[in-house]
């Protein structure tokens, strides 16, 4: 009978999250996880509504908007992280093993799973005077050595959260855009903080520019579990 290949890799292994419980180091202690949760709801408003149902996006909007019905344990994310193998892409418990998929998605955040990829084009460097020539509004510095890592969340929820009822095509889209940034933001956090990474400004100006599909036409359930993959490994 042939002999049974080992199931985890031994590099992985050695530089995982675990080597820290099983080796203590009293000088670099494991830390316990900073949650990239969403600090202050934005209220969706009415007139971006056809855009976010035309993308498979609307469910999704009203989870991010809900205010106090989201809390999150960071001693048990860890403790989840902690038995995350990068090899299977799944938690290894006692009990067995387990993993988010494709159809979890789906049913908790109702996004899309079938359509085109969520890949974005090259970045701009000059991304920044993109995205203030398109908001008409000039995005803040960071105080930070080195190009901007984002667009910063709270400042376009502070900037652009509230749109008058008064408000013309052209201002409702720019409202739109920052809106659907924040939203993307919340959608896939990332270690840099309160920022929206630069490769989503694509697909929210696509979204704004582009006429109503009559499909979804983006898997953002998938590219949402891909994400959620990838922060697992990295954090282990």
């Amino acid at each position: 009978m042939a002999e049974m290949p080992q199931l985890l890799n031994g590099y992985h292994d050695n530089h995982h999250r675990c080597q820290l419980f099983i080796n203590p180091n009293h000088e670099n202690p494991p830390q316990t996880f900073r949650l990239r949760t969403v600090k202050t709801p934005w209220s969706i408003e009415n007139r971006f509504l056809e855009h976010l149902e035309a993308y498979g996006l609307l469910h999704f909007a009203n989870i991010a908007a809900r205010r106090g019905s989201f809390t999150a344990d960071p001693s048990l994310l860890t403790s989840l992280v902690d038995r995350w193998r990068p090899e299977t892409h799944t938690f290894h418990f006692r009990c067995g093993e387990l993993a988010p998929t494709l159809k979890d998605v789906s049913m908790i955040t109702a996004l899309p799973i079938r359509g085109v990829p969520v890949v974005h084009p090259r970045v701009s460097p000059n991304w920044p005077a993109d995205v203030s020539a398109r908001l008409r509004l000039e995005m803040p510095i960071s105080d930070r050595s080195g190009p901007p890592r984002g667009v910063p969340q709270s400042w376009l929820r502070i900037n652009f959260e509230i749109l008058s009822t008064h408000a013309d095509p052209e201002t409702t889209k720019r409202h739109l855009f920052a809106y659907l940034l924040w939203l993307f933001g919340v959608m896939f956090p990332n270690s840099h903080g309160d920022v929206v990474l630069p490769g989503l400004i694509y697909f929210a100006a696509k979204i704004v520019d582009e006429p109503l599909p009559q499909n979804p036409p983006y898997s953002f359930g998938s590219a949402l579990l891909s994400h959620t993959y990838r922060g697992l490994c990295d954090a282990t």
